[in-house]
């Protein structure tokens, strides 16, 4: 007579081999994956001269950003603008947005600042170099409202500017700003 502990023990035993073999064996019939390695992607190395016409190029956008966050936000600080403007463009974007609040306008939605030309514009008075920036901008996604709500943005809303950029205090800021026209 067979004792029922050790039936009970061989039936495990042999349930559990196959799953244990399934569960330690390679598969015989599948192709082991290989991974392939990412190429990686390298930025193109700009010159020195192709770096300050791309960074004056980011200093009008970035001028165009602080311009809309100070518009829609008016308990934020206009010292902002000291960050990316400098003489001329600094006191009339300052100017502008003072009059926003005096008015109790508020603005929202972002402007699309696209990039025309960018070139080295040779050095200013006091010898700095400067570059000239010609953008077209895009205004037809924010809206000027006044305290009751209604909008008093009027088209056009694309306009293109000429902005001179320099470097001021190791950053590049816009120091003048033209309106040439729509575009």
């Amino acid at each position: 007579m067979v004792n029922q502990n050790t039936l009970g023990r061989a039936l495990l035993a042999l349930t559990l081999a196959p799953v244990m073999a399934a569960c330690t064996a390679a598969p015989a019939s599948s192709p082991s994956a290989s991974v392939a390695p990412t190429p990686t992607q390298t930025a193109p190395t700009l010159s020195p001269a192709e770096q300050d016409l791309a960074n004056a190029k980011q200093a009008v956008t970035n001028l165009w950003s602080v311009v809309d966050r100070l518009t829609n936000d008016p308990q934020a600080s206009l010292q902002d603008l000291d960050t990316v403007a400098s003489g001329e463009a600094l006191e009339f974007f300052r100017k502008n947005l003072t009059g926003y609040r005096l008015e109790q306008l508020t603005g929202s939605g972002s402007s699309v600042v696209e990039l025309q030309s960018a070139q080295p514009s040779g050095n200013n008075s006091q010898g700095v170099p400067t570059w000239t920036v010609t953008a077209c901008v895009d205004t037809s996604d924010t809206k000027l409202v006044d305290p009751s709500g209604k909008n008093v943005t009027a088209p056009p809303y694309r306009f293109q500017h000429r902005s001179v950029v320099v470097e001021r205090s190791g950053a590049l800021r816009v120091d003048q700003d033209e309106v040439l026209g729509t575009c």
